[in-house]
């Protein structure tokens, strides 16, 4: 009777008795399990994207690169392209590339000049751009008003620092053509600093890193700083603004949905990681990846750390703000920075970052 009780485990079922049981289908081996599940991985999609060197816009990238945020949704990031945007914005028109991270002002400009730019995700919440005006000024040129007559430096024409230069500048009573000059410094931080230290220029539009690093130096103090309290409403009319973006064209969207879903993705992580995290932590991360490091180049944790504090609470959740666009949108016409308006339908594809 011991020799009759067995056990055989089919489907669940648990017999134990000597009764006839049906029989069971071969088990496959571990080993063949094992196989079937050793399907190889789709390859991943290998990308190039675009940028300026100001930390306001590239943190998430950096933070995605320092984690392999890119890796997790199966994308190869090729080449991470710094420039002047306003040179890798006709780049993309030309479909150069296929994404890229710009200000608010170029997707309108894109537009109405024929190429469907579209953002897929909103990356920075406020207007992040300052004016810092040589140390050596600081006691004659007190309000931006006193700029009359001075050098400005900024990036290219149709830029981020381009637009928001005027801005400023209308703002406070002055004709960017007329009363002051507008001097182009491309995208490389390292020429802003030498031509404010040099006095080549008198004050700069700043952004990170180039701000503190000046601030640091001694070599210029800030005229005017968007994060400090009431700053950012006073000269843009909004505490909030839709800043930044993930940026591709409607011929992408229709191409290669799924990869525009996963860049998107990127980023959010990205967002995540900044928001959950203390400036030493995220700084922490992206030192530790010499590919992600490369754009603090000779500049230590504190600083980094000053960087990251400095701007850390432009960054949200990703979606896309109605309000911030509005917000933007009344700038661009107001000051004249577009031929014209553009509908919120046409600014932003919002299946993936949603709408705020």
């Amino acid at each position: 009777m011991r020799g009759c009780l067995v056990a055989l485990v089919v489907s669940s079922v648990v017999i134990t008795a000597c009764a006839s049981a049906p029989t069971a289908s071969p088990t496959p081996s571990v080993a063949g399990t094992q196989a079937a599940s050793a399907t190889p991985a789709a390859p991943k999609d290998k990308v190039t994207l675009t940028g300026i060197n100001s930390t306001e816009l590239n943190l998430p990238t950096l933070v995605a690169i320092a984690k392999d945020f890119f890796g997790s949704e199966n994308i190869e990031l090729g080449e991470f392209v710094i420039g002047s945007s306003g040179t890798l914005r006709q780049a993309m028109i030309a479909k150069q590339y296929e994404f890229g991270l710009y200000a608010f002002v170029h997707i309108p400009i894109a537009r109405l000049a024929g190429s469907p730019f579209k953002a897929v995700i909103e990356l920075h919440d406020q207007e992040f751009f300052g004016l810092i005006v040589r140390s050596q000024l600081k006691d004659q040129v007190k309000t931006v008003k006193d700029l009359k007559g001075r050098k400005i430096g900024y990036t290219t024409p149709g830029s981020g620092s381009w637009a928001l230069g005027n801005v400023y500048l209308k703002k406070a009573g002055l004709d960017p053509d007329k009363d002051v000059e507008l001097v182009s410094l491309g995208g490389d931080n390292a020429v802003f600093y030498t031509a404010l230290q040099s006095g080549r220029v008198d004050a700069i539009v700043s952004f990170e890193p180039i701000a503190q690093k000046v601030l640091a130096d001694n070599v210029g103090v800030f005229l005017l700083d968007p994060y400090q309290p009431g700053q950012a409403k006073e000269w843009t009319g909004s505490d909030k603004a839709a800043a930044l973006f993930l940026v591709t064209r409607e011929d992408v969207i229709q191409a290669k949905p799924d990869l525009v879903k996963r860049m998107a993705n990127v980023q959010k992580k990205g967002l995540d990681f900044i928001r959950a995290s203390t400036a030493s932590a995220i700084a922490d991360a992206i030192l530790a990846s010499p590919k992600a490091a490369e754009q603090f180049q000779g500049l230590d944790k504190a600083l980094v750390v000053k960087v990251i504090d400095h701007i850390k609470t432009g960054f949200g959740t990703g979606c896309i703000s109605k309000a911030g666009f509005d917000a933007e949108m009344k700038i661009a016409l107001d000051y004249k920075l577009t031929s014209g308006a553009i509908t919120f339908e046409q600014f932003a594809d919002t299946s993936v970052a949603g709408v705020c």
